[in-house]
């Protein structure tokens, strides 16, 4: 009796392991995919939307249209580049460097984001430093694209024994209530600052414009 009772209990939780082991598989793929379209949409989307509204009015412009375009996609093969062959980083470093080099890249495309630094001690682990940086470019990115302002204003602050950072914008905003949060918001903003256990709040009304708020712990 002894002995049935005991190859039922393995039994079982033979087969509980091998469900957990199943479903523990599947929600890694889905955490994958998940992963995969966040990084093609925060790199080579951009690129191929702006292809497909590259025709210019004027057909004098279209030489300098056509640089324009060289250039994002040089840029943008340069980024896809650099991450395949990144290690993973390590260590703590400052957050302001790579701000600022988002700042001289949108302004190439025509965004100005002034970057405003209070006496903070911004260093951040690897790990948070890039999640701020790329969630950062995102709502920068929704900014360009749909608020119908070419100006925003990024500042960094200490807040609750973290790193915040304030992207706004003083365009047209829009009506959260009658929006659902798109992939942009969902994952290149706000699951990506989950991940390394920060927070992400989007501010948004008609004629107002839009804030994101992201923060990170500093530890």
């Amino acid at each position: 009796m002894i002995l049935a009772s005991t190859i039922c209990l393995m039994a079982m939780l033979a087969v509980s392991v091998r469900l957990a082991h199943h479903a523990g598989y599947r929600r890694g793929r889905r955490r994958e995919r998940v992963v995969v379209n966040r990084y093609l949409h925060d790199t080579v989307l951009p690129t191929l939307e702006a292809i497909a509204l590259a025709a210019p009015s004027d057909a004098a412009a279209a030489p300098a249209r056509l640089a324009e375009l060289r250039q994002a996609a040089k840029e943008q093969a340069a980024l896809v580049r650099r991450d395949m062959m990144a290690r993973t980083e390590a260590g703590r470093a400052r957050l302001e460097p790579d701000l600022v080099a988002l700042a001289a890249d949108l302004a190439r495309h025509r965004l100005h984001a002034e970057l405003i630094r209070e006496d903070v001690d911004d260093t951040l682990p690897a790990h948070r430093r890039t999640a701020m940086r790329d969630a950062v470019r995102e709502a920068l990115r929704n900014t360009q694209k749909h608020s119908g302002t070419d100006r925003a204003v990024v500042r960094v602050e200490e807040r609750d024994r973290g790193i915040a950072v304030v992207v706004r914008d003083h365009g047209s905003g829009f009506d959260m209530a009658g929006k659902d949060a798109g992939f942009g918001i969902r994952e290149s903003i706000s699951a990506r600052m989950a991940e390394v256990g920060g927070s992400a709040r989007v501010e948004s009304r008609p004629g107002w414009g839009t804030r994101v708020t992201l923060w990170v712990p500093q530890s």
